[in-house]
């Protein structure tokens, strides 16, 4: 057990070091000379890790010895650079040592074993492979986090510790709030970074949530905060550097996961409103305005390679001409469900007495009168619905009920102060316009708190109690500093409670999800031969029912369910390139019938 958490915590160490080591050669390459947050540099670092892993994989699986190739350099560049005493910087051994308790027994997410992993394996054990979206659609969703984390599969350890790297992220994230806290007095930028900061350790208190999800968020708070900050300075270079950091940024989180384009309204808006600005830096950062139209190329030749579509599953960019493709139609049957399903198709199906709970759609999708999840967008009222039902309103109102009441407390504290005499809200009104755009933008796309929504919502209420709050001629901090501190020690109780109950667990040798890996049934195993290359199929046990995922948890190989294979046409190797053709008519029917194979 000790031995366990010492090899946890190295490896957070190593992981960090090797991100502030790219972070600072992403720097240097382009130009980037201003002082930035060393928080900053990690997500850099993890940006320009992304670039190295899908590009890279064109020619070589990621296997051991490039990973280590990989982080060795990184960890060089890092002592190279004399990257200051890191983790000795008192303020950031705080937090450093705030996180240990996610880091001990951490669980996995419950995505993992479906398709993180998997994605892991294939990718350590082959080129790029043509059709990989034909085993399990979920490996054609294109998202960079999993090429990063790849990168972190390492000799011995293996890919035991991967879902560390997220924590990773978040330790970067609040190091980033530390800094401009320290650095930065005004009121609006102090009292952000302390509302952000209790948001994510009220929501983000388990590590098994973070996934690919929290990064997007923690993003979308970055971003919003460095538009803050750009109308609160004067400095013409500190300006042109938070534009500049902001396009990253919002590129980083497009690739991390497509739903962000859901922010494109605040960035488009921010980038109009300096448009000479943004001009002038794509004239004068040329070499980095390159490197970013290389990536998106890579990235989209990816998507294309795996899929068959630019962005699977928005079924507009898949191409049925393309052998290798998931195909038009399976993609629009993708698509719609998943978007139905975050408008609170599933939740309304249940409170109208259609299906008692998830697992009846695969029976009522045969009924008669069955509403489609493309009939339920288009001709429903599905706001109404997802407004009644659906689960992530009670987390959007939680979002404003806890700014309703710190406001509320924190007027009360205030008042002895008096009023200002002029107006703020109409001096500072712009900003609840750029930050209220994204709302209608998230409410239509996908309205889904975890992939975005927590960070929208949030800027928008937090920047509208701010404005409220600046009508004081003074602010009286103390409340606020409570509610921090009260989030920073629900934060730490709610994590020690989990290893405690993960310790009892382990005294029961009932370790599986977060400190041994799960093992597939042998009995629902099957060594398929029909290809040119093995591949293991995953059939139903008697535990499942239909609608319940089946994971491919470690399995080495290529790996795919019953139902999926029975549309795949051929496997065959080409010029060294493993090719997975499917029959498109077949796999779209599949799709149709059992959603999840």
């Amino acid at each position: 057990m000790i031995i366990e958490v010492l090899t946890t915590i190295l490896f957070f160490i190593t992981a960090t070091f090797v991100c502030l080591g790219y972070g600072k050669l992403f720097a240097n390459l382009f130009s980037i000379k201003i002082k930035i947050s060393l928080g900053e540099i990690g997500i850099y670092g993890l940006f320009f890790l992304g670039f190295l892993s899908i590009s890279l994989h064109f020619f070589f699986p990621i296997n051991y010895f490039v990973t280590s190739f990989i982080c060795l350099f990184g960890l060089y560049f890092f002592v190279a650079k004399k990257i200051d005493l890191f983790l000795i910087e008192k303020k950031n051994f705080l937090i450093f040592i705030f996180l240990i308790p996610t880091l001990i027994l951490f669980e996995y997410h419950a995505d993992y074993f479906w398709y993180h992993l998997p994605y892991v394996n294939i990718t350590s054990e082959n080129k790029i492979i043509f059709g990989l979206a034909n085993l399990n659609d979920n490996l054609g969703y294109g998202h960079l986090w999993y090429d990063i984390i790849t990168l972190f599969n390492l000799p011995i350890i293996q890919t035991k510790y991967l879902s560390i790297v997220s924590i990773v992220f978040l330790f970067f994230f609040l190091i980033y709030l530390k800094d401009e806290y320290l650095f930065h007095k005004e009121n609006i930028v102090r009292i952000f970074i302390l509302f952000s900061a209790c948001l994510i350790l009220l929501i983000y208190k388990n590590s098994k949530d973070y996934g690919s999800e929290i990064q997007v968020n923690l993003i979308y708070i970055i971003c919003s905060l460095k538009i803050i900050l750009f109308y609160n300075i004067e400095n013409k270079v500190e300006k042109e550097f938070l534009i500049i950091s902001i396009i990253i940024l919002f590129f980083f989180s497009i690739l991390i996961r497509t739903n962000s384009i859901i922010f494109f309204p605040l960035i488009f808006l921010f980038l109009v409103l300096n448009i000479k600005s943004f001009l002038y830096i794509t004239k004068t950062k040329k070499l980095l305005i390159f490197f970013l139209i290389c990536f998106t190329l890579i990235y989209l030749v990816k998507n294309l390679i795996i899929s068959g579509c630019l962005s699977y599953p928005v079924y507009n960019t898949c191409f049925d001409f393309v052998d290798w493709g998931i195909g038009y139609e399976q993609a629009k049957l993708k698509f719609y469900h998943l978007s139905a399903q975050s408008k609170g198709y599933l939740v309304w199906l249940k409170n109208q007495n259609y299906i008692s709970d998830n697992f009846d759609f695969y029976i009522y999708r045969d009924n008669l009168n069955f509403i489609s999840p493309e009939k339920y967008i288009n001709e429903e009222n599905w706001i109404k619905h997802w407004w009644l039902y659906e689960y992530d309103v009670d987390r959007f109102l939680n979002i404003i009920y806890f700014f309703l009441l710190t406001y509320l407390i924190t007027f009360v504290f205030s008042l002895k102060y008096g009023f200002k005499k002029k107006s703020v809200l109409k001096k500072k009104f712009f900003f609840l316009i750029l930050f209220m755009l994204p709302i209608f933008s998230w409410l239509l796309l996908l309205p889904q708190t975890r992939y975005g929504g927590y960070g929208i919502i949030f800027s928008f209420f937090c920047m509208l109690t701010i404005i409220l709050l600046e009508k004081f001629k003074r602010i009286n901090f103390l409340p606020i500093y409570i509610i921090i501190s009260l989030a920073f020690l629900n934060f730490e109780y709610k994590n020690i409670e989990r290893i405690l109950a993960n310790l009892d667990l382990l005294n029961k040798d009932l370790n599986e999800n977060f400190f041994e890996y799960p093992f597939m049934e042998t009995n629902k195993i099957i060594i398929n031969k029909n290809f040119n290359l093995e591949v293991t199929e995953l059939s139903f046990g008697q535990k499942e029912r239909l609608g319940e995922p089946l994971y491919c948890y470690d399995t080495k190989g290529l790996c795919s369910s019953t139902i999926r294979i029975k549309c795949i046409n051929n496997i065959e190797i080409k010029n060294s390139f493993i090719y997975i053709t499917p029959d498109k008519n077949k796999c779209s029917n599949l799709i149709d019938k059992f959603l999840w194979y």
